[in-house]
């Protein structure tokens, strides 16, 4: 027996929302955003303020990658944090000539503390070495939220001190640092017992 589809096309259109459903959300749409989510308002209103850029001591010229505003600091890469503490000299360069460097008062040496705050970028537990295992540095995103942070303090935002999973994280790197520390040492003693023997006497 063929299916009618006509009966079910006239209930479908024959269902109607009710009216005061409507009437809610329509209502609630037109409500300002501060009165519907007074938090997600909050939030978008600090993204909008602006920064005011700190230029360089030399040139007087701020980077071009410096935010002008708090969303376009979250926006930050890490390649573009790591050129901005280049471009305010908070990296230390290959110098050919270190004694040169430091007697120059426009070497980058110098300008490092030219400003009133430093980013620290050569912290050991920033490390990207290649050759270190995974638990013995940060995560892609941790590296990245820590240097956001020096870098917010170093422009003099508000609310950059450390906070506590990042003191837990580098204790942590550094308790594996120095277990797989140990543990190398054990095994290149080891080692050396089995190559030359446990009888072997210095000469």
């Amino acid at each position: 027996m063929p299916h009618n589809d006509s009966n079910q096309t006239n209930q479908d259109s024959s269902y109607k929302q009710p009216t005061g459903h409507t009437n809610f959300f329509r209502e609630r749409a037109r409500m300002p955003l501060a009165q519907r989510n007074p938090a997600l308002a909050e939030k978008i209103e600090q993204l909008r303020l602006t920064i005011a850029p700190i230029v360089h001591v030399r040139t007087g010229v701020p980077p071009p990658a410096f935010p002008s505003s708090m969303l376009q600091l979250f926006l930050l890469t890490e390649s573009q944090l790591d050129f901005m503490a280049q471009y305010y000299s908070q990296t230390t360069p290959s110098t050919p000539n270190s004694l040169t460097a430091t007697s120059n008062p426009l070497s980058p040496t110098n300008l490092r503390y030219a400003y009133p705050q430093t980013m620290d970028w050569s912290r050991p537990f920033l490390s990207t070495d290649p050759t270190l295992p995974e638990n013995c540095k940060l995560t892609d995103i941790e590296r990245l939220k820590v240097k956001m942070r020096m870098f917010a303090r170093f422009i003099g935002m508000r609310g950059t001190e450390t906070p506590k999973w990042e003191y837990e994280r580098q204790v942590e790197v550094l308790r594996n640092k120095i277990e797989r520390s140990v543990r190398d040492g054990e095994e290149n003693m080891a080692r050396e017992k089995f190559c030359w023997g446990k009888d072997r006497r210095m000469s």
